[in-house]
């Protein structure tokens, strides 16, 4: 596919440009709105995503599998030699999604009008993300968009590969965790309360446990309805003072420090932003401009700090090497490796070898947590339905021992 080079006058600047490996420079199409150097990136992008969806269904979302599958196709399209504007036409009719049908017709109708295709994505840069739309952007400049989707591709199906294993490996904790809750509460709320009144007949002392749990009952039942939305407010207070960054950071600082889980988070973490730098780095994208993009796809507050850090440095002429030892929660090897390769002139080749490396290696340690979760919560749950157990037999291991005495 032939790119044409062309500038852009943009209010701030005369020409927006970047330089690619080589020495030479070209503009980068399609970021009109994204990011201008001066502004700070996730509030443009917010504001371009509500003009970029304004012709989508209502309630439409595209899947991350449909994308994954996208970016696949046009890579094997494109390194077959069919030009852009032709598979996307073809991609759109094969389509069953409403949603993503319409997004490719609406990029088929800019290609065909005239414009890059990087320029059509930008126009859904809240569906692809201006990651995506960079790396496309530097691909198409340096002649190597072929290679850039099937690395994005690979990229997108490994995100898949992580979250599908991650829903498997929990699905067996929550289950029980859920199916657990409810025993317990229907012991302790339904069955508790009818054995408390058989046994008041006899007029026979219950046990301790007993008359604590049949004392929580009679509370929960007779003031339902203070319980219930003082429950829901507190889940509601939680996840607001998530939202406002405070139990956030927390959290964050929690996966980062906890034993055991600090590993899967830190490994995890690692391997995706060095395998998203390594393919921005690669396709042509500055690094500085690299790291302002990938910062915008890390959600952890910690991780965030470590990329502003690492623009000063950058842009003070120093490395990444500092920051990344200085952190703290960057695995020493990571953090040497990218030294490495900053000094041999490697930063994008290295760094996808290290977020292939990371992320494995995330993937194996999280297996290995939730084989230790499971039998923990499988222990815990039986405890707890054994004190409720406990609760119902002593009454009447004392109720028959009254019954013999009597009679």
């Amino acid at each position: 596919m032939k790119v044409t080079e062309q500038k852009r006058v943009f209010p701030n600047e005369s020409s927006r440009t970047t330089e690619l490996s080589g020495g030479r420079t070209v503009p980068l199409r399609g970021m009109e709105g994204v990011w201008d150097g001066t502004e700070d990136l996730p509030k443009i992008g917010r504001k371009t995503s509500r003009t970029s969806l304004a012709g989508l269904p209502r309630g439409n979302r595209v899947p991350k599998r449909d994308l994954a599958h996208l970016t696949a196709q046009l890579a094997v399209m494109t390194r077959a030699g069919v030009d852009i504007s032709t598979a996307l036409q073809t991609l759109a009719r094969q389509s069953r999604q409403p949603a993503m049908r319409q997004i490719l017709l609406g990029i088929h109708r800019s290609v065909v009008a005239g414009n890059s295709f990087s320029e059509a994505l930008s126009e859904y840069v809240a569906i692809f993300g201006p990651t995506y739309i960079a790396s496309i952007t530097a691909g198409e400049a340096s002649g190597k968009m072929t290679d850039v989707l099937s690395q994005l591709a690979q990229l997108q199906r490994s995100e898949l590969r992580r979250d599908s294993t991650l829903r498997g490996l929990l699905a067996y904790p929550l289950v029980l965790t859920v199916v657990s809750s409810f025993v317990l509460c229907g012991l302790v709320l339904l069955v508790l309360p009818r054995f408390a009144e058989v046994f008041a007949q006899f007029e026979t002392p219950l046990p301790i446990l007993t008359r604590c749990l049949v004392a929580v009952a009679a509370e929960v039942r007779a003031r339902a309805w203070l319980w219930l939305p003082m429950i829901s407010l507190i889940v509601v207070a939680a996840w607001w003072w998530r939202k406002s960054g405070h139990l956030r950071r927390l959290t964050d600082r929690l996966l980062l420090q906890v034993v055991l889980v600090r590993d899967v988070t830190r490994a995890l973490l690692i391997g995706r932003i060095c395998r998203l730098l390594g393919i921005m780095i690669d396709s042509g994208v500055p690094l500085l401009e690299s790291l302002r993009l990938a910062k915008t796809t890390v959600s952890n507050a910690y991780y965030h700090e470590l990329f502003v850090k690492m623009e000063q440095d950058v842009l003070n002429g120093r490395g990444l090497g500092t920051a990344l030892l200085e952190s703290g929660f960057v695995p020493d090897t990571a953090a040497e490796m990218m030294i490495t390769a900053e000094q041999t002139g490697t930063l994008g080749m290295v760094t996808q070898l290290i977020g292939e490396h990371f992320e494995e290696e995330g993937e194996t340690r999280l297996r290995e947590l939730i084989t230790i979760l499971e039998p923990t919560l499988t222990i815990a749950m039986g405890l707890a339905v054994a004190v409720v157990v406990m609760a119902v037999l002593f009454p009447i291991f004392d109720l028959t021992t009254f019954a013999q005495q009597t009679y």
